[in-house]
């Protein structure tokens, strides 16, 4: 469903198509995280002067060390490997979100959350 919504949003605001993807991508990856990781939360989209902005909020335990979630194969602080596999997740989402937009910003806290805000900019803006 979000990645549905931010494939039209992104679509009206003039994005070409690879970048409509792109940002369709990450909106369903962040939606993904704020369900499995944060017991829910929502996602917000947003018209910006040189682009779009994708913002999901949970109010889950908060991630622990920002920079090793955003690694490949890394969820729930583990790292996932043929002999400890992590069985409900690749570990691909953070890091896949930041590949895909043009600035990613986390904000976490164990007592109140993660703020995850993701920019895509029009081609040519900025």
């Amino acid at each position: 469903m979000v990645s549905s919504l931010a494939k039209d949003f992104a679509t009206r605001l003039g994005f070409h198509h690879v970048a409509v993807a792109q940002v369709a991508l990450a909106a369903g990856e962040l939606a993904s995280n704020c369900w499995r990781h944060g017991g829910g939360g929502h996602v917000e989209l947003r018209a910006i002067e040189q682009g779009l902005e994708v913002r999901a909020i949970d109010h889950g335990p908060g991630i622990e060390d920002l920079a090793h979630a955003s690694e490949d194969g890394v969820s729930r602080g583990r790292r996932h490997t043929a002999y400890t596999p992590i069985r409900d997740s690749l570990g691909a989402g953070l890091g896949s979100v930041h590949r895909l937009m043009d600035e990613v910003e986390i904000q976490s806290h164990r007592s109140s959350g993660t703020t995850v805000i993701a920019r895509k900019r029009l081609q040519g803006a900025g």
